[in-house]
C-alpha cells in the first residue's frame, strides 16, 4: 500500500503523456461512477486536439464519442 506522498511523488515523475493517460482514466472513472458529467473547455480542446492528430481512424471516431460524452455529460451518448 502506498502513502499519498508516495502517489504525489509517482504521479509528479510521469510524462505529460503518461500523465494526460492518466487523467484520461480518471476522467473516464469518475464519468462511470457519476453517471456522466460535462468536460469543462479545456478537456474538450485537449480531446478535439487529439482527435485531429489521430493517424488511426478507429482511435479518432472513439475519441470523438468521448468528446461528445464529455459534452453532453451523457455516459450513454
Amino acid at each position: 500500500m502506498s502513502t499519498v506522498a508516495e502517489i504525489e511523488a509517482a504521479i509528479e515523475q510521469l510524462s505529460p503523456e503518461e500523465f494526460r493517460a492518466l487523467k484520461e482514466w480518471f476522467v473516464l472513472r469518475a464519468e462511470s461512477a457519476a453517471g456522466g458529467r460535462m468536460w469543462m473547455a479545456e478537456e474538450l480542446a485537449a480531446a478535439a486536439q487529439r482527435m485531429v492528430d489521430e493517424a488511426d481512424p478507429v482511435k479518432a471516431e472513439a475519441l470523438k464519442e468521448q468528446i461528445l460524452r464529455g459534452f453532453y455529460g451523457d455516459a450513454d451518448a
